[in-house]
Parts: C-alpha cells; structure tokens; sequence
C-alpha cells in the first residue's frame, strides 16, 4: 500500500530521466546519431554592429536633447502669462506635473544613452585584456551599485566607465533643478476702462446764459445792462467762501484734497486741464537794521512782507480807464523776505537798565510775481487706494487785463440778462472769444487770489538770541550764521496765547511750507522760523488748490482712459539658469562618452546586449576552467561564489584547445591560457555535420 503524503506537503513533480537518445547539441557533433543532412552545417554567429545598437544610442541622446529644448521652450512659453483666473495659460498642477515628467525622461533617456555606451566599452575591456571574475561582476554591477565605485581596483581597471557611471548618476541630480526654474509671483494685470474724473474747465459756463455763467464763476457776475455783465469779486462770500476755505486748508496742510478713486484699489489715469500760474522775477540785497532801548519794537522786525495787488474789475469808466495797462492784467504779488546775517548786541548804558541796542545784518529777498494760465498733465496713481499725483505743467500766457475800457467797464455779451429786471437771464448767450477770454482768466484770477489773499500782509519775529539779554545789561554777544528769527509768543491776562508776528492780521506764512520750520515737530532738532517764497512753491500750492477746487465743487466732469490694475498670479521665468546649466553641461559631457561607447562597437565588430540573459548564456560557455569554478555557485548569490571562482582571471576571446576545433571556431570567457585575440570575420559559432 503506498504511503500517504502528509496534508500540507508539497507535491513535488517526478524527476524525468536521463535519455541519451534526448538531442543536444552535443548530439550534433558525435557520430551517434548523426544530423540530417537537410539542417544547416554549423551555427555561426554573425559579425556586424547592425542598426539597432547604434540607433537606440543616437535616439536616446537626441531626445534628451529635444526633452531640454521642449522644457525650455514651455518655460519660455508660459513666462509671464497668468497662472490663476479664467485667463489661465494652464493650471500650475499641470505645469508642474508636465514639468517633472520632462525631467525624468530627459535622465532616463540620457542614461539610456550612456547605458549603451557603457555595454560597448565594458565588453571591449573584457575582450582587450583578462580581468578577476570578481573585477568583471563589479563592472556589470556598478551602475546599480554605486558604492562599487569607492573600490580603487575598479577606478584602475575602467575608469572611463566609472566616471560614466558619476555621469549617470549626476543626472539624476541635475535632473532636480529644472522644475525650479519656474516659479509663481504676484503680479498687476492691466485692463482699460474709460471713466468720469474730476475735471477743471475755467472756460465752461453751462449752457452759456447768464445764470449759467455766475454758477460756474468763482467771482460774483453781476447784470450790469441789458447786454452786459460785470465780474466783480467775491465780496458777498459766494458758497459761503468755499474758494477760500480750501485756499487755506491746502496752504495749513500742503496738500490737496484727496479724490477717491473712479477705477479701482490698483489704476492711473492722465487727466489735462489748464489752471492758474506765476511768474515770478527776484532781486537779493543786504541791508542793515538797528533797534535801541525804548524802541517800540523791542527787538521785533518784519521777517515776511506780502502784498497782493489786484485791482478788482471796474464798475464805471471812470476806475476803469485809470487802471487800464493794455493786454495783460495789472495784479501783483509782492513778497519781501528777510533772513538775519548777523546780529551785534550792546548795553544800552554802562549800568543802566532796560533792553540791549541791536544792529543786524538782513538779506532781503524780493520778489515780484504776475499771475498766468498754464496747461498742467497730470497722472493720477493709486496704489491700495492710496493717491500718488505727479504732474507737470507748461505755461501759457499771463492773465489778461480785466479792468477793461468799456464805457461802464461791463462785458459786453448781448442776451445775457433778462428782458425783464436787472437780473441774469437763463436763455444762451452769444458769448464773444473775448467775453470768454474774460470769464476764464477771471476764475484762474480768483484762486490766485484767495491763495495769496492768506499769506499777504506783514510776519513780526524777534532777533535771534534777543530773549537771553532781557534784562542783562552787562553782556555783548555778536551772532553769525546759520541764524533763524525767534518766533515770539504772548499768553494774556486771560490765559490766550498768541503768536505775536502774525501783528493782527491773520497771515499764515508761519504755518506753511514757505516757513523752513513746517513740519519740525522734534525737540532734538529745534528749526526757527525762517520764510522763503519761491516760484515752484507758489505754483505748487496753486496746483494744489486748484485739484482740490475740482473736487470740492464738482462741476466739471471729464472722462479719461485709465489703467486697471488686477493682482494675479503669474509665471515667472526667474532662474533660467536653473534649466539651462543642468540640462546641457550634462548632455555636453556626455558627448565624450558616447564617442567612446561608439568607438568601442565599430572595433568589437558586434553590438553588445546590455543585462540580456541570452548573452549571458552564449559567451559563459565553453571553457572547462570556468565551468568548474563556477559549478559550486550554480544556486546563484555571491555567497555561493567561491574564492577560487572570483580570483580567475578570464577575458572574452577565441577559446582554444577544444577537442570540437575546425573551421568554426568557439568564442567565448576563458583563462589567459584558454583563449587568444578574436578575429574579426572568423567564423565563431558550432559545427553540425561537417
């Protein structure tokens, strides 16, 4: 009865036995039973490169190459464009999986390429000269083993193949950086979009009637007859003295009111109008100056004069011809400054009482300004809805006079008043280029009025160093520059403090840019009072107050194409380099290699296969050194290996000494004694039958 298996044995197939009848190719070469005459007579191999190896070599480098260019050329093509939004190019996962993937296969095809090479040159080194069994496994295992290459006995057996080997294993270094040479920044997309801005129009007077005409005037325009209009001021405070209060709010503040933005958080626009103007003339001189105990001024001088000078449009002949000076207007700003050289204190007695004498030295500034009409362009810039304006300006011509000769010094603009009354009628008038002359010029003159109107009069400051001898009559000092006034301040009986320059007149000139000290609020740098008037800083302040009447009336509206700005995302191709370097310095070193890969195959004769376990077979058999030393690793593993099978020394040549030997002759590894040089054309391979 048979033994019964245990339940999870395994089952083991039944060794087939050994038939001698089986056919090999031993078979083939004895007499036994002999081949048949119809099967070719030997099996040869065959000599040549053919075309795959060599091509598989070219296409794998050329791709690597157009892989780099392709790369390149998306990076190129996506630069600047948007990464995020509706107008996306394409989205940043694609871009970056897209990325990733040129990588790789622009390293898997370059080692492709290089792998080839190393195969033909590894199996022409084995063919040169006889290497250790051990030796040859390194070579063959070094590309998946890169800590082979710290072994010196394979840097001097192969090292061009070990430095092939750091090639291929650099790129998948260099293979990491092109991805980053991309990256995502914030960034502006600009739109355009006409919009309605604030404007300023001295010429526009509605539908051009009379009621019309007083709206858009600064000034008050009176019906002087049936066909005449006079303009004659602002004396009843029109809009509750608008112009004026923003005259000194601009001059407190050295701003301009600030328009809200008609585009957007992020736009600029270029806006154009023409505004008022000076153009001033200056004159400098030194002049001396003294006071002496009991003076009335007490050491007080006049650091500021102002004076402006418009005569207001006549309202009879009379005025009218007397004030009358040709084409251009009679009105003035006169401004004298004065800045202290040097002061020399004395007692006023020997042992007397009461203030010292000074005498002091004054630079006198004068100037001389006549006020004009210029065109402004001005670009609008707002950058998280904060304002930027910048402008710049080209004047024109001085205002015209406006103390014209006309019989009873009215404006002669026929349909202007009502048929009934001394009143402003409402119907279109018939508006001569000289009445508009008028109206224009007569609104470019009020703002320049209402601005210098608040810094027109006389500023009193004290000498310098003149508060520390009060009282002393026994010191003498002489002071040089840099000096400044000493702005001086009086508190009442009743607990009012006052600036004492401003002499009652309500001046601001202490208050504004013109005063050196505007603005130094810090007791570290204590800046005294020190006043110039300037052209540009005339001009600036008008500019200002004239932006500023824009919004605060509103009554002239244009439009104006303005710039958009969208945050957005963008790419950026920042780091070209990044791509550029990695990508070619490793296809340019490589060349080197490849050259001496395809070398190596044309003097082989025959392509190599690279890891093909049917090469393995053909060209490990036939020599009986190498089949008993390798017969006691025949399980596979280096542990099976022996020392003795890693010690031979062997090289791929023409095996010699078979017993089998003819006109076909054997290839194959052997020892130095068991093999010589191959030679190319031989016929290699086994006989059949002949």
């Amino acid at each position: 009865m048979p033994a019964i298996p245990f339940q999870n044995a395994p089952v083991v197939p039944p060794r087939p036995e050994w038939n001698a009848s089986r056919p090999t190719l031993n078979n083939y070469s004895t007499n036994s039973s002999g081949p048949s005459r119809k099967d070719p007579p030997a099996i040869l191999s065959k000599w040549g490169i053919g075309w795959r190896t060599p091509s598989l070599m070219a296409i794998c480098y050329v791709l690597a190459l157009l892989l780099a260019i392709g790369h390149l050329l998306l990076f190129r093509f996506i630069d600047g464009k948007e990464a995020d939004g509706p107008d996306r190019v394409i989205p940043q996962a694609y871009v970056t999986t897209a990325s990733n993937i040129l990588a790789n296969a622009f390293g898997v095809s370059l080692r492709g390429a290089l792998g080839v090479s190393f195969c033909q040159h590894l199996w022409h080194l084995v063919r040169a000269s006889a290497h250790k069994v051990s030796t040859i496994d390194d070579l063959f295992s070094v590309r998946g083993n890169p800590f082979l290459l710290m072994k010196m006995t394979l840097i001097r057996t192969a090292p061009a193949l070990c430095m092939c080997v750091v090639i291929m294993l650099g790129s998948q270094v260099a293979t990491a950086f092109p991805p980053g040479a991309i990256t995502v920044i914030a960034s502006q997309k600009s739109s355009f979009k006409t919009v309605a801005v604030p404007s300023f129009n001295a010429s526009f007077m509605g539908n051009g009637s009379g009621v019309a005409a007083n709206q858009f005037n600064f000034m008050d325009v009176y019906p002087q007859d049936a066909n005449s209009i006079t303009i004659a001021g602002m004396q009843l405070g029109k809009a509750n003295n608008l112009i004026t209060r923003v005259a000194r709010q601009v001059l407190l503040s050295d701003d301009s009111l600030k328009f809200p933005s008609p585009c957007g958080v992020n736009c600029s626009y270029i806006m154009e109008f023409e505004g008022p103007w000076v153009q001033c003339t200056t004159a400098s001189n030194n002049i001396t100056a003294s006071t002496f105990d009991g003076d009335t001024n007490r050491g007080n001088f006049n650091a500021y004069t102002g004076r402006w000078l418009s005569p207001p449009t006549a309202r009879n002949a009379r005025t009218a011809q007397t004030q009358y000076n040709g084409t251009y207007t009679l009105a003035r700003f006169n401004t004298s400054t004065y800045t202290p050289i040097s002061v020399e204190y004395t007692v006023p007695t020997v042992g007397g009482t009461g203030s010292p004498n000074a005498s002091v030295i004054l630079q006198q500034d004068n100037s001389t300004c006549m006020p004009g009409r210029a065109k402004f362009v001005v670009n609008n810039t707002y950058t998280d809805n904060v304002q930027l304006v910048t402008y710049t300006a080209q004047p024109i011509n001085p205002l015209i006079n406006l103390a014209i000769t006309t019989h009873n010094g009215g404006i002669d603009v026929p349909g202007v008043n009502a048929e009934v009354g001394p009143r402003l009628g409402t119907k279109p008038a018939n508006w001569s280029a000289e009445a508009i002359a008028l109206f224009r010029d007569s609104n470019h003159m009020a703002i320049v009025g209402a601005l210098v109107s608040w810094i027109s009069g006389d500023f009193l400051a004290r000498l310098p160093g003149y508060s520390s001898l009060l009282g002393n009559t026994t010191l003498a000092r002489t002071l040089e520059k840099p000096l400044f006034w000493e702005d001086k301040v009086t508190t009442t009986p009743q607990g009012v403090s006052y600036t004492v320059g401003v002499n009652g007149t309500g001046i601001l000139i202490d208050s504004t840019r013109f005063n050196a000290a505007f603005g130094s609020l810090s007791i570290s740098n204590p800046q005294g009072l020190l006043i110039s008037v300037s052209e540009d800083r005339l001009n600036d302040y008008l500019f200002k107050m004239t932006t500023s009447l824009m919004l605060a009336y509103g009554q002239w509206n244009t439009t104006s194409n303005a710039t958009i700005l969208t945050p957005t995302n963008i790419y950026s191709f920042s780091s070209p380099l990044a791509l550029i370097l990695p990508y070619f310095i490793t296809l340019l070193v490589s060349i080197p290699f490849l050259l001496l890969g395809s070398i190596s195959l044309i003097r082989n004769g025959v392509s190599a296969m690279d890891g093909g376990f049917i090469q393995l077979v053909a060209t490990t058999t036939g020599s009986p050194t190498l089949d008993n030393a390798a017969a006691g690793g025949c399980l596979g593993g280096d542990e099976s290996a022996a020392p003795e099978l890693k010690e031979l020394k062997i090289r791929f040549g023409e095996l010699v000494g078979r017993p089998d030997m003819g006109r076909v002759k054997r290839a194959g590894f052997g020892t130095e004694d068991e093999t010589v040089p191959l030679i190319k054309g031989e016929n290699y391979g086994i006989a059949r039958w002949i």
